[in-house]
């Protein structure tokens, strides 16, 4: 019998959204299908929770095996978790993987000693590989992404990654883990849902653009579930969770458009039209979408869509290699907004080599356009990315001062390396566009309703503010949970415990 615990660090910086961990729900599957009742496994999704490492140490202490799923700005938390874990038996063993060992994981392996394996790309058969061999007592040579220490210290690499071309084969997320009614509580990735319950779902893997900011966990080859298999987990999470809305959250949900329009012909010949919420808070590229696309997603239900604009300079879209056509994106939102679609976007600011006249025309095209939510961000290049080598190659000095933990609430790379103001112009840009139109916060009123709509204002506040609103919200409910003041922090007396 081995005890695995797989967890998902929490971080106290500004986070915009909490939502199930589907890396580990899927690996906590395809344990299960190959391990039957030789394994007992937790998913601890500590974010949910807001719960530091020093506060997982039950669950660390039951666990023979710690799994870590991490992005950059967790790697501290990842490797605190796992020093926690050894420090409780050195004999346990310790894993690490997701985007903050994409591409880096000798430097992660020798950096944390305390990190016994470490999976770069996709390992949803890999680690299951490894620990069967282990409870084996077998040889881990040739398991595809698998770094580790050989006796001697020295970090054995693998001969490659793993692809898995046939999604289908993949037994569906563990959904019976996940609270719903606890991720309910939270803001979605999408800041806000219509439906009584929701669940994200990821549909794709891999991207064949090969946008410069972009981590590429998944590589750059596209495959997809097929409409039959994604539709027959969407009837699962509809018909035994009571799932009626569906965040999809893939990469690239539009390049296979036969599926998509199977997909939701098939959803609607099964249950009707209008029974489902629908929207898209990653992953719909705007210039390959087209009006039967649109016309077959708002049958479907679809409210709200998202797409990564970036940047409105065409230089510059060449420059971080994503080369989007922004007329036809222009069109795309337009076509969106005279359909009754919430139309949303993404924006980065403060690119390598980026004026000060290309930032203004980027938050003009956002001003002037009809979306109705926008979210502008500075870049922070990332370790491992093309990328981060454009912004070295400008300031690199700048880019070392820059921690990529901190999203929000610091000066970014572009600030110290150009000195241009970039918090300030983004905390003007957003008043500007919300507030000197009224239509658009009439617009966000009229679809979602007041109750929706203040959580989505956990987006703008984290924007305007020098705070951690998510950390202060998980801070207030701790303190209401255990019968504190909110205000004072002092316990409650006896009687207003008991009312």
């Amino acid at each position: 019998m081995l005890n695995i615990v797989l967890i998902k660090p929490y971080v106290p910086v500004v986070s915009l959204s909490t939502t199930p961990p589907l890396g580990i729900l899927y690996l906590t599957s395809q344990i299960r299908q190959r391990f039957g009742n030789d394994v007992q496994i937790r998913v601890v999704d500590a974010k949910l929770k807001g719960a530091l490492p020093n506060e997982l140490i039950d669950d660390l202490r039951w666990a023979d095996l710690v799994g870590v799923s991490a992005e950059n700005h967790e790697a501290a938390a990842a490797a605190e978790i796992c020093a926690l874990a050894k420090r409780e038996d050195s004999a346990k063993l310790t894993a690490i993987g997701g985007p903050y060992v994409h591409h880096r994981a000798v430097e992660v392996l020798q950096r944390n000693p305390e990190i016994d394996w470490a999976f770069d790309g996709e390992s949803d058969h890999t680690f299951p590989e490894a620990i069967a061999r282990h409870m084996q007592d077998i040889s881990l040579d040739g398991i595809l992404g698998l770094y580790r220490r050989a006796p001697d210290g020295e970090i054995i690499r693998p001969s490659g990654t793993d692809t898995i071309m046939d999604l289908d084969a993949l037994p569906f997320p563990a959904w019976d883990m996940v609270d719903f009614d606890a991720y309910n509580q939270t803001t979605s990735m999408n800041q806000w849902q219509m439906g009584k319950r929701y669940s994200t779902i990821f549909t794709s893997r891999g991207c064949p653009y090969k946008c410069a900011y972009c981590h590429d966990i998944f590589g750059k080859k596209f495959r997809w579930r097929s409409a039959e298999n994604v539709v027959a987990e969407m009837r699962l999470l509809i018909d035994d969770y009571g799932v009626d809305e569906f965040q999809i959250v893939d990469d690239i949900f539009n390049l296979h458009k036969p599926r998509l329009r199977k997909i939701f012909q098939m959803l609607e010949d099964q249950y009707g039209t209008g029974k489902f919420h629908i929207c898209f808070p990653n992953g719909l590229r705007g210039d390959i979408l087209d009006e039967e696309t649109m016309q077959v997603l708002r049958r479907a239900g679809t409210y709200q869509i998202t797409v990564a604009v970036e940047t409105a300079t065409p230089r510059l879209q060449t420059l971080i290699q994503k080369n989007l056509d922004i007329e036809k994106v222009r069109n795309f939102i337009n076509y969106g907004h005279r359909h009754g679609i919430l139309m949303k976007a993404y924006f980065m600011l403060g690119f390598p080599t980026e004026t000060k006249r290309e930032l203004w025309n980027t938050i003009k095209f956002a001003l002037t356009s009809n979306l109705t939510l926008a979210g502008f961000f500075t870049v922070l290049p990332q370790p491992a990315t093309p990328l981060y080598a454009l912004a070295e190659a400008e300031g690199a000095d700048a880019l070392t001062a820059v921690s990529s933990a901190r999203y929000y609430g610091t000066k970014g790379w572009y600030e110290l390396a150009i000195g241009v103001p970039l918090r300030s112009i983004i905390r003007m840009t957003v008043l500007a566009f919300y507030f000197l139109s009224p239509r658009r916060l009439f617009r966000i009123l009229r679809f979602v309703g007041l109750r929706r709509a203040r959580s989505g204002l956990l987006q703008f506040l984290s924007l305007m503010l020098p705070v951690d609103v998510q950390d202060l919200r998980l801070r207030y409910r701790k303190l209401r949970a255990r019968k504190y003041d909110v205000k004072t922090a002092r316990p409650l007396s006896a009687d207003a415990s008991q009312t």
